[in-house]
């Protein structure tokens, strides 16, 4: 019954076809040691994060056919830093707006829920409340937008449970940063994810939510956070 409304609820934000168990109300996979603490409220969360220095380096591609694991993505296209993108439906399409190498893989879908879109080429990043007017390499449509022009956006969300979160930032200097929180809820994460930005000195001027729960994944060369179920669009990052 609690999957049924929940499934009801994304039917009526999305206005879309049949969706799958989306991975806000799944299961997270187990928390690793190798994760910074921070305690906001009087809760302690973990989290690990990864800057992106040189955005030509960076691409985000498709896992949705092929269902790979991210230890064979990071094989297959050289990652020294992957981040899972954004959420998908039962017939494993994209949620929303995809676009990679300039292709667009999948239109933008109206959405109160995947309401941000996360967009970047050679020389910028953005992170906004509606598509880019113009032509980008790369780009997704996720949410709910967490952080926009330095504000916490309050959310309220039906049926929230605590679940690990992976979020992409935006810092002043146009620095893309991904985080990923053990395991706060929806509702909190826009606080959670502007205290880490003060801890680790970088303040947010955006944050986005994206996929998270079982079907999210982070590589560094630190940290390895491995996905349940198998991860849709991801982020690459190789200078190789």
């Amino acid at each position: 019954m609690k999957k049924l409304i929940l499934l009801i609820f994304l039917l009526f934000l999305t206005g879309c076809t049949p969706q799958k168990n989306i991975q806000l109300s799944s299961p997270s996979p187990a928390p690793s040691p190798q994760l910074i603490t921070i305690t906001v409220n009087q809760q302690a969360y973990s989290y690990v994060y990864a800057t992106i220095d040189d955005l030509s380096s960076l691409k985000l591609f498709s896992n949705h056919s092929q269902k790979l694991s991210s230890q064979e993505l990071i094989n297959q296209y050289s990652c020294q830093i992957l981040v899972n993108g954004n959420f998908y439906d039962e017939f494993d399409r994209p949620l929303g707006w995809l676009v990679s190498d300039g292709r667009e893989l999948s239109p933008v879908i109206k959405s109160a829920l995947f309401n941000g879109f996360l967009s970047f080429s050679t020389s910028k990043v953005e992170i906004s409340a509606s598509p880019p007017s113009v032509s980008v390499n790369f780009g997704l449509q996720s949410g709910p937008l967490l952080i926009l022009d330095q504000k916490i956006l309050p959310l309220k969300i039906n049926n929230d449970e605590s679940r690990r979160r992976v979020v992409a930032a935006l810092t002043a200097n146009n620095q893309l940063v991904f985080l990923v929180i053990n395991s706060p809820l929806l509702a909190d994460a826009p606080g959670v994810v502007s205290a880490i930005g003060r801890q680790i000195n970088l303040p947010f001027v955006a944050a986005i939510n994206l996929d998270g729960g079982s079907a999210s994944a982070f590589y560094s060369p630190e940290v390895f956070l491995k996905e349940y179920s198998y991860i849709g669009s991801f982020f690459c990052y190789t200078n190789l």
